[in-house]
């Protein structure tokens, strides 16, 4: 395994934790699978480790993270699997068994696109990075990626994570946007996601955070409430 390196965390967080049990969601063996991909530099292992402690800080389930990073320092790809339940076993995702895939670049989202079940949702971020590989044209760079992926047999939703959080500050939060879109869809509080993004992030950065997270909540918010409309009115 030359030039990657796999890390597995796991965890239960204890019901007392945060006074709140784990909920119906996950009382009948729901596990929800959450794989998170980019490449290195994006913030993808913030991002899983945020997403991993509110898991735990909401208490009462069994989390477990794993990470495969290849060259990620150089711009690699970069993969983690982030599996909630109230008992988990394997820390990784089988293939096509990820119910939220969260993809920091478009092309990422494309390559992991096949791990999506069916009806699963896919949430990219519209950013493409196009390695020099491809610049000097040894291979051709899909800047179709997110068309190709919506094919129907996934939901997916673009988000344009840089604009939105240039717009709260800075790119570099845009990571944390697209988090924040990921939080619409799973039953944790607002409350213990932003305790999660302050365990995981610079003091000085944690206002700019949780403004993007906020901003990513907020837009799938209102694309739902829209698409609501939609077939309401059809």
């Amino acid at each position: 395994m030359s030039g990657r390196r796999m890390r597995a965390v796991d965890g239960r967080a204890d019901d007392r934790a945060s006074g709140r049990p784990a909920g119906g969601r996950y009382t009948d063996g729901l596990i929800d699978n959450v794989m998170v991909v980019g490449v290195g530099g994006q913030g993808v292992i913030v991002a899983a480790a945020v997403i991993a402690d509110t898991a735990l800080l909401h208490g009462g389930l069994d989390v477990k993270l794993s990470e495969t990073r290849g060259m990620s320092q150089r711009g690699g790809s970069v993969c983690s699997h982030i599996r909630i339940g109230e008992r988990v076993l394997a820390p990784s995702i089988s293939p096509g068994e990820v119910d939220y895939l969260l993809a920091f670049e478009a092309a990422e989202g494309l390559r992991f696109a096949v791990s999506v079940r069916r009806d699963g949702v896919a949430i990219v971020n519209t950013q493409q990075i196009v390695p020099p590989l491809a610049s000097q044209g040894e291979f051709t760079y899909p800047f179709d990626a997110i068309e190709r992926m919506d094919d129907g047999s996934r939901r997916v939703l673009a988000v344009d994570g840089n604009a939105i959080a240039a717009d709260v500050g800075d790119v570099k939060v845009a990571g944390v946007v697209l988090v924040g879109a990921l939080s619409a869809y799973l039953d944790f509080a607002s409350e213990t996601w932003e305790r999660a993004i302050e365990r995981n992030v610079p003091a000085r950065w944690l206002e700019m955070n949780l403004a993007a997270l906020r901003a990513g909540r907020e837009t799938v918010a209102a694309r739902e409430a829209a698409a609501a409309t939609g077939r309401d009115g059809a």
